[in-house]
């Protein structure tokens, strides 16, 4: 091989296995970058002095909601193009439910100073710490105090992304606050959603934690989805409630449906294409849906309320089984519901949960932990 090709390609070999990045001050910098299994709307990358965490944009390709550079301490240089943050994490703010189970599951709910709504949570952690004057109310999830969160200076705020324009993220960045948008939600594999644990864990240095929980959820997963394989049949599955005379009925490749496949069981729409909500109408469940042997998702007090919603309903096989279930096993009195918290971290636990329901046969002495019988 002639010489100026072999230094070319020794060049190309070094470039593919490692990311180059360039600031404002034309300052190269080389990254090596995590590898992750499922997550596809984050990334991690290492530099020689700091860690280059990056939330992706899932609605626009190529652009990006956020870029973090995580330091050690503050005298570290970074590029100008992102938020410097100093890690661990030690004093935030938090919008919704789900960043709560990924706090809790790495013992880290003491870092939470400010909360949406924290009485209406489940963790009993932020419950007694909001009791105890420790975490503030920053007010409704979609209206926070602007005020307050200034007051409290965290080191950063968590939010939840839509893909539409978010005022209140611009006022919360004009604060000087960085602000750092979870978008978890948008992963249709359960097993991403739970690999987002590693965001969290890279931002309080408690890596080899979030290592270890997903590793062990993930394989716990996969230990229960092969065992759904086993049954004998396949129970018809339907899920959720109508609203305003439009029922929301899982995508073949959102989250639920997924969930629903791993379980193996019969679910009309499962071989759609939508990642997220179907909109039909209440006679095209009752079309399709009305001879389901098992009903999920349930969100009613008990039978009775649910039946007042729809009379139609009351001709529901499931109904008329019995075979109707909620999420609501694990609530407080005000209404906090654990299912909204740590179920998106340990989707084993509802996969489980869903098996017990689906196919008790196979785990006759197993009690679920999120779902439970309508009263």
């Amino acid at each position: 091989m002639p010489k100026k090709i072999y230094y070319i390609f020794l060049i190309c070999c070094f470039c593919a296995c490692s990311n180059y990045h360039k600031d404002t001050n034309q300052q190269t910098i080389l990254y090596q970058t995590d590898s992750l299994q499922f997550a596809q709307h984050f990334s991690i990358q290492h530099a020689n002095n700091h860690t280059l965490l990056t939330i992706h944009n899932p609605w626009h390709k190529g652009q990006t909601l956020g870029k973090y550079y995580l330091v050690k301490h503050d005298s570290i240089s970074t590029p100008s193009d992102g938020s410097k943050l100093i890690v661990p994490l030690q004093k935030i703010c938090i919008q919704s439910t789900p960043h709560i189970g990924y706090i809790d599951a790495l013992q880290q709910a003491n870092t939470v100073i400010g909360a949406c709504s924290p009485h209406l949570f489940y963790s009993p952690t932020i419950v007694q710490q909001y009791i105890n004057g420790k975490v503030t109310h920053l007010g409704d999830a979609y209206q926070m105090q602007l005020e307050t969160i200034s007051q409290l200076a965290p080191q950063a705020i968590f939010t939840t992304a839509y893909p539409q324009a978010d005022k209140q993220t611009e006022r919360l960045q004009a604060l000087g606050v960085p602000v750092i948008p979870t978008v978890e939600w948008t992963e249709p594999n359960l097993l991403a959603r739970a690999e987002w644990i590693k965001v969290w864990g890279i931002l309080f240095n408690q890596t080899a934690m979030a290592d270890s929980i997903f590793t062990v959820t993930t394989q716990a997963y996969h230990h229960w989805k092969n065992l759904a394989q086993t049954a004998k049949h396949q129970p018809s599955i339907l899920s959720g409630l109508p609203y305003k005379d439009t029922w929301y009925l899982p995508g073949g490749k959102s989250f639920m449906g997924q969930l629903f496949k791993d379980a193996n069981t019969s679910y009309y729409f499962q071989d759609t294409a939508e990642e997220g909500s179907l909109p039909v109408s209440i006679e095209t469940v009752w079309y399709y849906f009305h001879q389901a042997s098992i009903w999920v998702g349930i969100d009613a007090d008990n039978t009775q309320q649910l039946l007042q919603m729809d009379n139609r309903l009351h001709n529901f096989m499931a109904v008329k089984n019995n075979q109707l279930f909620h999420y609501r096993k694990r609530i407080t009195p005000q209404g906090g519901n654990d299912f909204w918290e740590s179920a998106v971290v340990y989707p084993n636990r509802l996969l489980h949960d869903l098996l017990i329901v689906t196919h008790p046969e196979l785990l006759p002495n197993d009690t679920t932990y999120y779902i439970a019988p309508l009263p």
